[in-house]
C-alpha cells in the first residue's frame, strides 16, 4: 500500500532517500525554507519551511495532512532533532518523543548525560565571553573547538588552533545559536569514525565493519539519551584506544530502506538489514 512519507531537509542527502522511497512505491513530501533544495526534483510534494523551525514545519505538515494527502511518516537528513519530534507528535507518528528531542538538541545537555551514564567524550565547557575563551586555552591549550550549545550540525562550529580574533570566533557561534550560548570543547587527537546507525527495540545496529568497542559506544551513546528506535550519526574520536563520543544526532544517514519503513510504522528485521 502507498504511504507518504515526509522528509525534513531537502538537500543533498535527501536525494537517495527520497528517490528510494519512491522506488518502494511512496509518497514523498520535502519540506526545506530553500525552493532551489536539490532534492525537490525528486518529491511528489514540496513545503517551504525552516528546516530548524519546529513549530513552522509542523504547522506546514498539519495542513499538508488534513487538506491534501495524509503524512505517514517522518525523517530528517539535517541535525533538527526537535523539528522531526514536533511532527512526530503533532501527526501522532511514530518518532523520539520530544523530551528526548530536547535532549538531543543541546550539547550542553548531551555532555551531561554522558557524563552521568560514564561515556567518555571530550571536555567541554560553556562560556559567555571571548575572554573566556582565553582563559580555556591558557587552561587546555590550543586544541579546542568553539561552539553554539544547540546541536544543529556545524554552523558556527570552529577549531581555534590558530585562530587570534577570540571576539570574532565568540560572535560567529553566538550567531548561530538561537539562545545565544556558547560552549568550547576540546578537540582530541586520534582518528575519527562517522557512524551511521539505527536503533531497532533498543538494540543498535551499527551500519559498516566497525570495531566493537566503537560499536557499543554508539549504543551506549543512544541508549543514554533515550533512543529506542530510530536513525542515529555519531561522531567518535579513538583517543588513546577509547572511543570518545564527540557528536550524535537522530540524523538519518544508514540503512535508508529500514529507516523508512520503520518511519512509516512498519515492522525491521533485524537479520534484514542493509546500510
Amino acid at each position: 500500500m502507498t504511504k507518504t512519507l515526509l522528509i525534513i531537509s531537502g538537500g543533498e542527502a535527501s536525494v537517495e532517500v527520497a528517490r528510494r522511497a519512491k522506488e518502494h512505491g511512496h509518497a514523498v513530501v520535502i519540506s526545506d525554507s530553500d525552493p532551489q533544495a536539490p532534492a525537490f526534483a525528486f518529491a511528489d510534494s514540496c513545503l517551504i519551511a525552516d528546516v530548524h523551525g519546529a513549530s513552522e514545519t509542523a504547522a506546514a505538515a498539519e495542513r499538508y495532512n488534513r487538506k491534501i494527502r495524509k503524512i505517514d511518516g517522518v525523517v530528517c537528513t539535517a541535525d533538527a532533532a526537535l523539528t522531526a519530534a514536533t511532527v512526530a507528535d503533532r501527526l501522532r507518528l511514530p518518532g523520539p518523543p520530544l523530551h528526548v528531542a530536547e535532549l538531543i538538541s543541546d550539547r550542553l545537555m548531551i555532555g551531561r548525560c554522558f557524563a552521568s551514564a560514564g561515556i567518555a567524550a571530550p571536555w567541554h565547557a560553556e562560556v559567555f565571553t571571548p575572554q573566556d575563551l582565553q582563559r580555556a586555552m591558557i587552561a587546555k591549550g590550543r586544541d579546542l573547538a568553539v561552539k553554539p550549545v544547540e546541536n544543529r550540525g556545524p554552523d558556527g562550529v570552529l577549531a581555534l588552533a590558530g585562530v587570534e580574533d577570540f571576539n570574532a570566533a565568540f560572535q560567529r557561534a553566538r550567531f548561530h545559536s538561537p539562545s545565544e550560548r556558547v560552549m568550547v570543547q576540546q578537540e582530541l587527537e586520534g582518528p575519527r569514525l562517522h557512524i551511521a546507525a539505527l536503533v531497532l527495540n533498543g538494540a543498535c545496529h551499527v551500519a559498516g565493519t566497525v570495531e566493537k568497542t566503537v560499536a557499543d559506544t554508539v549504543g551506549r551513546a543512544a541508549s543514554a539519551l533515550g533512543i529506542t528506535d530510530g536513525p542515529v550519526a555519531c561522531e567518535i574520536v579513538m583517543h588513546q584506544g577509547v572511543p570518545h563520543v564527540v557528536e550524535i544526532s537522530t540524523r538519518l544517514g544508514g540503512f535508508l530502506d529500514a529507516a523508512t519503513l520503520l518511519a512509516l510504522g512498519e515492522a525491521v528485521a533485524p537479520d534484514n538489514l542493509q546500510a
